[in-house]
């Protein structure tokens, strides 16, 4: 054999090795190749809870690109222009991205959700203030359904493609001829399949969380966010306080409200179980409870409490001038109607809205759409789970103590 065949012969094999290594590296680097976030998200524990990845973008996480041009081909599917804050969607003034939506790039920039997606809410003094944006408010959490129908509905369109998804991020950004046959080939068939299955935005971890938001993290990279939303506070009210009748109000909810409800945040020294004989709320959630899901995770402590109380505990009452609409299904509209009889609270009304509701204490719920912004639901107490039963105390106070109470309640 020639020197010159046995040199290929040897040759041969490096390159096939060397060629399988590039293409391995080739992948790595345009599937999994992971760049940390810009420093002003992590400077902050605010900016990191808000826009952080929580590593979602791993195993879901929705490609940046398909993200952002949703909603300019498929306007038809939200009520109104403006893009995502249409369905519900929280955006800070200035910021690229809403707030619970993180943008990473793990081999290409994905977009996926973090838990400030629920958490997070933004609230207006007016109809024409900026929204300010809350990081979490115990025992409220925003409505993700208006958002993933959105989506699935766009993947269920005929113009999701990639002829048609291309010519839109032409519009937008210069992809590379690599990057264009894995958008082609790869990413939006697999995104679209994701957005109809509604597993592009949430991973595994999130996804059990929504199913059943009272369970503690499992994963460890999402414990220390649990103790971070526990240890938030409510900003103060955003409007003046009568301080003389807020004084008032504050003997009033001595007297009426505070052997239930404690007014330091995440007291659970004062926490007890009320049964449903002596509070008279709908327990449809408590039978839930009682008899839950095969596929749902182990109940917390608070939740085995309640189902061996049988009723519910009340909480404490910090921050509650943002955490309307009230009772646990969120079927009493404002602390005004609360502190109303049955028959005098709103067989039905639409919550969403951002707009505090000053004179009522809760959220301007009367509209069904902010027009130009956002359209609402409409809440049904008639629904089995919705009944505004119950919760009867201090209904019977005088129109002036009842006013008292409410300045006062502004304030913790």
């Amino acid at each position: 054999m020639s020197d010159s065949k046995t040199i290929r012969k040897r040759i041969t094999p490096v390159i096939v090795v060397l060629l399988i290594a590039a293409g391995a590296i080739g992948l790595w680097y345009k599937l999994s190749r992971e760049v940390d976030q810009p420093a002003w998200i992590t400077a902050t524990a605010r900016d990191q809870f808000l826009y952080g990845s929580t590593g979602a973008e791993r195993t879901a996480g929705m490609p940046y690109w398909i993200w952002l041009v949703l909603p300019r081909i498929f306007p038809e599917y939200l009520p109104y222009p403006g893009g995502y804050v249409a369905v519900g969607v929280t955006w800070e003034e200035g910021r690229e991205m809403p707030a619970g939506f993180s943008k990473k790039t793990v081999g290409y920039v994905r977009v996926a959700a973090n838990c400030a997606l629920c958490h997070a809410q933004s609230y207006r003094s007016s109809r024409d203030a900026t929204p300010q944006v809350v990081q979490a408010v115990p025992g409220r959490t925003v409505d993700l359904q208006p958002l993933l129908t959105f989506l699935k509905r766009c993947a269920e369109d005929p113009r999701f493609n990639a002829d048609e998804l291309l010519a839109e991020i032409d519009m937008a950004t210069q992809l590379s001829f690599v990057d264009r046959l894995l958008y082609r080939f790869v990413l939006i068939p697999r995104t679209r399949q994701a957005l109809i299955d509604q597993t592009a935005l949430l991973d595994s971890s999130l996804h059990a969380h929504r199913r059943n938001p009272g369970s503690s993290f499992v994963d460890p990279r999402l414990k220390p966010l649990e103790e971070e939303v526990r240890a938030l506070r409510a900003p103060a009210f955003p409007l003046p306080v009568n301080a003389a009748l807020a004084s008032t109000g504050r003997a009033v909810f001595t007297e009426h409200c505070a052997s239930c409800h404690a007014i330091v945040p995440n007291d659970k020294t004062t926490e007890k179980v009320y049964p449903l004989s002596e509070v008279g709320t709908d327990r449809a959630l408590l039978d839930e409870w009682a008899n839950p899901p095969a596929s749902s995770t182990a109940a917390t402590s608070a939740r085995q409490a309640a189902v061996k109380g049988g009723g519910y505990v009340a909480p404490s009452l910090a921050g509650m001038w943002l955490r309307g609409p009230y009772l646990h299904n969120g079927s009493v509209p404002s602390v005004r109607e609360l502190l109303e009889a049955q028959a005098q609270r709103r067989s039905s009304f639409f919550p969403g809205s951002d707009i505090v509701d000053e004179a009522n204490l809760g959220f301007l719920s009367a509209m069904e759409e902010e027009p130009g912004r956002q359209r609402f639901t409409r809440y049904d107490t008639s629904l089995p789970g919705h009944s505004n039963a119950g919760h009867l105390y201090a209904t019977g106070l005088s129109p002036a103590d009842k006013n008292a109470l409410i300045e006062y309640l502004k304030q913790l």
